[in-house]
Parts: structure tokens; sequence; C-alpha cells
């Protein structure tokens, strides 16, 4: 999925300004983003890992252990480690177009993982409205799915994160949400 440098300038802008806005310092900041795309509901990594380059021989790959929800956990961590301005974001494709993992579950557990992970915000990709609009919100507040019900152990929560929808435009009325609010309730 392609995203406009405008989305992630906006990603980026923001993570920034969350980051800063925690601090009454006039000095700069040292911010550490560390962000994804494309995750499509994978909790498991590929089998055989990914192949990357050989380091030892340009003309060959390897492969190495690594994708999915846990080696990402890990990542994530590692490199929080010690930082102390470090925001986790997505631009999107997080949900959607998933491995029968995830999708059997409407890809709760995919929000469950990424919220365990700390994720901040995440723009909304195309694959985020896969199964509609409504659902889209019933991913970020919760709640049990309309037709299968609550299948977990305990009803769904909803993401610990929110979901940017500025560039998002609503049928009817052709106006742009451009607050976070967007996909959450009202108070």
């Amino acid at each position: 999925m392609k995203h406009s440098l405008r989305q992630i300038l906006a990603a980026v802008t923001l993570a920034l300004g969350l980051a800063s806005s925690a601090t009454a310092q006039t000095a700069p900041v040292e911010v550490r983003i560390l962000a994804i795309n494309d995750f499509h509901g994978n909790l498991r990594p590929p089998p055989g890992g990914i192949r990357i380059p050989d380091p030892a021989d340009a003309t060959k790959t390897i492969a190495v252990p690594a994708g999915g929800a846990e080696h990402m956990a890990t990542l994530i961590k590692q490199l929080r480690a010690g930082q102390k301005n470090t925001v986790f974001v997505a631009a999107g494709d997080l949900i959607g177009a998933s491995p029968f993992l995830s999708a059997m579950f409407h890809d709760e557990p995919t929000i469950e993982a990424l919220s365990m992970m700390g994720l901040a915000i995440s723009a909304v990709g195309n694959h985020e409205f896969d199964e509609g609009a409504v659902e889209l919100l019933r991913m970020q507040n919760g709640g049990c799915h309309p037709t299968d019900n609550c299948q977990g152990p305990h009803p769904f929560l909803g993401a610990k994160f929110r979901y940017l929808a500025a560039s998002t435009i609503e049928y009817g009325t052709n106006r742009t949400k451009g607050k976070l609010r967007f996909l959450r309730k009202e108070s």
C-alpha cells in the first residue's frame, strides 16, 4: 500500500507533538519513531523466516527468523530499551487481507497484539475498511461482532491506540473527518 507524503508527514508531526507535549523543555528533544505498515494480521512469521541478502556473498540470500507478532514485539521492546522518547506508530493496513488466524476472529487478535506492543497511533489504510466503516469503529472502540458475537474468552475491548482518519471522506457529506476522534465515540 502506498501512502502519500502528506499522510506520512501528518503521522510523524503528530507523533512528535505527542512526544514533545509531555515535557516543558524548550531545548530540542530527541525522539525515536518506530514505524510499521502493511502488517495485515500476520501474527505468525512466514515459514522459514524471511530471505535477506547474504552479508558474506551478495549473490546469495539467507533465511533469518523474522516476521510475526512475537518477533516484532521483541524488536519493539529492544528498540525502546533505554530510549526516553520513543513512539511506535503505523501507516495503515494493519488489518484486512489477513491470514486465517487473524481473519477468523475479525482481526481482533491483531488489534490486541498491537495494543500490547504499545502502538500509539495508526493512519487508516484501505484495508482497515475491508469490513466497512462500522467494523472499523468496532476495532477502535471494542464490542462483539454483530454477526459472530464475542468469540474470545472476554469481550473485545478495542484498540488502545488511536486511528488517524483525517483523509477519510464520509459518504453523503463529502467532508473529511479531520479529527482523531472520528473513530472514537463522542463523549
